[in-house]
């Protein structure tokens, strides 16, 4: 519990045990969006704890269902989760491209 306190902000310290909260949370260079599924559309069940990064290029990594991968039971620990992924699995700083030092210097 220590740990958590020093990597989650103020604000998302004071959320509750069972809050239904939205929180947007920047991970990995991108917005991330942490939330408690209330309806039975889409991917997971009521109750579970989702994130979704709403970007221009869609994929198949769109919505993830955290209650599965992380087992997460509350917006908090998803947040976490969350965090500590990208922090375990940065993404390259040239995304993905084989640079050439021809291209660099022309």
């Amino acid at each position: 519990m220590l740990l958590l306190k020093k990597i989650l902000p103020i604000r998302l310290r004071l959320l509750k045990r069972n809050s239904m909260a939205k929180v947007k949370v920047s991970a990995g260079g991108e917005k991330h969006v942490v939330y408690k599924k209330t309806n039975k559309i889409g991917k997971g069940k009521p109750g579970d704890i989702m994130v979704n990064h709403p970007t221009k290029d869609k994929g198949k990594w769109d919505t993830i269902n955290l209650t599965k991968k992380a087992g997460a039971k509350t917006v908090r620990e998803g947040v976490a989760a969350t965090k500590k992924w990208h922090r375990e699995n940065p993404y390259p700083k040239d995304n993905g491209k084989k640079s050439s030092m021809a291209k660099k210097r022309r």
